[in-house]
Parts: C-alpha cells; sequence; structure tokens
C-alpha cells in the first residue's frame, strides 16, 4: 500500500486504543483471490444495503462485472474475513449492478455502519463493523487500570510506613543508647537505625519533622512541608531493640540516664607527688603506676609549661587544685583525670588574666606567665589568710626590683622535699639549689606546688605598696595564721622575735 493512501492506518498506541489495524493486502491471505471472492459474491448476491435503493447483486454478462471480473486476476481485491477476525478500515466489494455500478462494503471507523437488514449471525463471512466507541472504552479501562495500581501501590506504601512507626513483633534486646555532644537528628536516626532500635532511620527523621509525636502524619503529597525541628540532650539512654517511634520519642525528651558521680578534692598546696597520694586515697580505683604514666604523657602537660623544663617538672603547679566531680564511668582513668586537671589549670588562669590583668609591676620585670604562676604558688605555700596574698606578692616583687633574693622558706623545703611540720636547720638554709631563695636572687625555676585561685590573682594583682620587703608569721591581730608586714630590716626583726615566740620561726 502506498505510504500516501488514506486508507493507511497507525499501528502505534492510538491505534491500539482506537482499534485502528494496517490494511492487509489481498496477497496476504491465502486463497484471497478474486476467483474465491467471485465466489463469495455469488452467494451474498440477494443482500441489500439500507438506504441505498440497491436491489440484488450480481454479475450479467451484458453489465460492467464482466469488465470487473476480466481484470480481477489483474487487480488487488479486498477479501471478505470471518466477522470475528474481520479488521477495520478493509473494503469488501459486493459487485456490479446491471448499469455497472460497483458496490463495496467499506468499514470507515468514522462513518455509520452499513448494516444489513438481513444479516445472518450464522454467516461468517460477513464483515462485522466495530462501534466507534470502542475506543473510549479502551481509554476508560486503561484509566481505572491505572487508578487501581495507584491506589494499590499508595496503600502499600502507607501500610509499610506504618509497619516502621509502629513495627510488628515484640520488644528486642536491651540498647544502652549513646548521643553525642552536638549531634543533628540526621545522625541521632542513623544511629538508632543501626542500633536496631528504628527500622528505618528516613521514616523516624520525617515523622519527627511532620509532628509525629503529637498525632502528625507522614503523607505522600505533604512530607517536604514537614519543618518541625527536634533536639535531644547528649548523654545516655536505655532503649530496646524494635520499638515504637513514640516510644523511641518519650524516652529521648525524658533526657538521658542521670550520671553517677564520685565528688574527691585535691586541696591547693600539693606538690605533683603528694596530689599523686591524694588521688589514690580519694579514689581507690586509680592505680598509681597509670597516674605516673599519664604524668609522663608531653600529650596533657599545660599550655604554660615552657619547652626548657625538665620531664619530673611537667605537671608540678599546673595541675588545678579543686573539688572534682567525676562519672562513674572514669573512676578507671587516670589519664583523662589527669587531663581534666591540667586543661582545667588553663581555663582558670586565662579566665583570671583576662579578668584582672597583669599589674604593671610584672611587666616592668619582664616576667612570663609561667614565672607568674612560680609566685603564685610561693604564696599558696605562705600564706595562710587571704589578706596576706597580695601583700607576699608585693614584698617578692619589690625585691626582686631592687635585685635582693625573696627569703621565701617554702622553697627551701621544696629543695629539701621535707615536710612544713618538719623544720628548718641553719644546715638547710644553706643547701646549695636553685630553690633555695635565701642564696639566689631571682625566682625559682618551677613552681613548687599547686596555686589556687586566690594566689593566681594576687600574683597578677599585688598590693600596691611599694615599700614592703619583710613578712613574718605572728598571728597578727589575733588572728591564726596571719602575718606582720614591714618595710625594713628594725621592724622585721621585731616582728621575726615575735615569730619565734609563737614556735614558727627558727
Amino acid at each position: 500500500m502506498p505510504e500516501n493512501d488514506p486508507r493507511r492506518v497507525r499501528t502505534d498506541y492510538r491505534a491500539f486504543l482506537l482499534g485502528w489495524i494496517k490494511h492487509i493486502p489481498v496477497e496476504a491471505r491465502p486463497g484471497s483471490t478474486a476467483q474465491s471472492l467471485d465466489t463469495e459474491l455469488a452467494r451474498s448476491e440477494d443482500r441489500a444495503l439500507v438506504g441505498a435503493g440497491v436491489a440484488s447483486l450480481g454479475a450479467g454478462p451484458d453489465s460492467r462485472a464482466d469488465e470487473w471480473q476480466a481484470g480481477a486476476e489483474s487487480r488487488e481485491i479486498p477479501f471478505a474475513l470471518p466477522d470475528y477476525e474481520a479488521p477495520p478500515a478493509v473494503e469488501l466489494s459486493a459487485g456490479f449492478d446491471a448499469d455497472g455500478t460497483e458496490y463495496v462494503f467499506e468499514d470507515d471507523p468514522e462513518a455509520d455502519p452499513l448494516v444489513d437488514p438481513r444479516y445472518d449471525a450464522e454467516d461468517r463471512n460477513w464483515v462485522r463493523y466495530r462501534s466507534h466507541w470502542g475506543g473510549s472504552l479502551r481509554l476508560l479501562g486503561v484509566a481505572v487500570i491505572i487508578f487501581f495500581l495507584l491506589t494499590t501501590i499508595r496503600g502499600r506504601v502507607y501500610d509499610w510506613i506504618d509497619g516502621q512507626i509502629v513495627p510488628s513483633g515484640p520488644i528486642g534486646e536491651p540498647v544502652i543508647f549513646t548521643i553525642g555532644n552536638g549531634e543533628a537528628v540526621n545522625q541521632i536516626a542513623t544511629n538508632l537505625d543501626n542500633a536496631g532500635v528504628i527500622g528505618n532511620a528516613t521514616v523516624f527523621r520525617y515523622w519527627l519533622r511532620c509532628d509525629g509525636p503529637n498525632g502528625g502524619e507522614i503523607t505522600i503529597s505533604g512530607f517536604l512541608r514537614c519543618d518541625i525541628d527536634t533536639s535531644f540532650e547528649s548523654g545516655e539512654y536505655a532503649l530496646f531493640e524494635n520499638m515504637p517511634y513514640a516510644d523511641v520519642n518519650n524516652i529521648l525528651v525524658d533526657g538521658p540516664i542521670p550520671v553517677v558521680y564520685e565528688n574527691f578534692t585535691i586541696p591547693e598546696g600539693l606538690r605533683v607527688v603528694e596530689i599523686i597520694d591524694r588521688m589514690v586515697e580519694a579514689n581507690p580505683q586509680f592505680d598509681r603506676g597509670q597516674i605516673v604514666e599519664a604524668l609522663n604523657n608531653p600529650a596533657y602537660v599545660s599550655n604554660y609549661l615552657p619547652e626548657d623544663i625538665g620531664q619530673f617538672s611537667w605537671f608540678e603547679g599546673l595541675l588545678f587544685p579543686a573539688t572534682y566531680d567525676v562519672p562513674e564511668d572514669d573512676l578507671r582513668d587516670e589519664a583523662r583525670f589527669v587531663q581534666r586537671m591540667s586543661n582545667t589549670f588553663d581555663q582558670r588562669f586565662s579566665a583570671l588574666v583576662d579578668e584582672v590583668g597583669r599589674d604593671p609591676v610584672i611587666g616592668q620585670l619582664g616576667l612570663t606567665d609561667y614565672q607568674i604562676i612560680t609566685v603564685a604558688s610561693l604564696i599558696e605555700e605562705e600564706a595562710r589568710v587571704d589578706v596576706d596574698r597580695p601583700r607576699m606578692a608585693r614584698v617578692m616583687y619589690n625585691r626582686l626590683l631592687r635585685g635582693e633574693p625573696l627569703g621565701v622558706d617554702a622553697s627551701v623545703y621544696y629543695a629539701l622535699d621535707k615536710s612544713f611540720t618538719e623544720g628548718l636547720t641553719a644546715s638547710d638554709l644553706l643547701v646549695d639549689s636553685p630553690y633555695n631563695t635565701r642564696l639566689n636572687t631571682g625566682i625559682p625555676p618551677t613552681p613548687i606546688a599547686a596555686p589556687g585561685e586566690a594566689a593566681l590573682r594576687a600574683a597578677l594583682q599585688p598590693d600596691p605598696d611599694p615599700e614592703l620587703l619583710f613578712w613574718a608569721r605572728t598571728d597578727h591581730g589575733g588572728v591564726d595564721g596571719a602575718h606582720t608586714f614591714t618595710t625594713n630590716i628594725d621592724d622585721h626583726n621585731a616582728a621575726v622575735a615575735v615569730c619565734r615566740e609563737l614556735g614558727y620561726c627558727q
């Protein structure tokens, strides 16, 4: 059939829906010849067309039928098909009348069908015409199928989501779940999924965003508009595997498991060796060997430690004395506690510098922060009452300005590794050590003990009196441990005499 033949029918999806098919040439079907068609026509010459005014059809020798039959073998002749096989858009010639007029049955999808009023249902060679409603019915059928599929899929999706929100089966094994500091809800949901607490992290995230805890629902059309913000407190939570989302949320909202703490105090004025003893005494779960190992780790040293300080003195004066609350899980972690004390010292001293600043005399002497900390350690060991600490700092700075030895006996005790309860002898005061501030000028090479916040504050902001040069313990004013401060040697000697009477001085 030529490409431009108007009877050529498309075979795409519209052809399927509307019932169109391609024209089938007569050669494509065996037995469909002019002769066989002539025989079929002879069988149907008593049929008539409604509304055409046609009598019985036939082919006589004096009609144009002779001509039609004579050329039948050379032309493409349409053929008749049984009713159940007859395709649309096929022409069927019924023959010629006496005037030579050819009568053709044509199955045109857009034309009203020609119906033989004497149609015989048993005659399977008669062409049956398809109703023009066939295409619409097919479209309706496809639409119904699509609607059914979408409804089924939608139902399956919602059933699956509901099965995630309230999972089937019993609650599983206990899970200790930890939320880290600063963890976002997305990460928390992923971790819950990995722990087996929930079955799907994505559904849990959208359930929270769609206000699921308060009855909100995830909808296919509206889940992208869910914008509820949620956050949970860091810590440990007691959960179970295979939990409903509502139960998980309730536990997370209530907050983590309360942490059990053990409190113990590291007093001010302790040397590092004394801090080790105190740690083991306060917490029997600490191991002395592990503490020493941590104190030999440079990763834990203070930021204020100079590079030229020997390993033995790395932590001297740089572990902050305070009362610490230690989580139960950390009671066996010596290194963590050492690092905590070191970090606490850096934080507290830095905060003090920002708060009170450095007195101008510190800049005048050119002291480093480490030297200020060393002065604070001397104050910590000598002072007994708060009011004396700034005055002691001023005495030491005044002596440094004058180039005189500090004369602080606490540093001699440190040099001799002696306790204050043992007292000093005349020979002790002559010990050859850089820590002997009776013989050497300047500041000792390292702190001699752990200074507290009051001593550090005094070292940063000393008393303003530039004349103070001496002190001696006299329980001045009836205050136990109070010192008398003087500006000249005579007054100092008088104060020392009182100190000796009280048994504080040699």
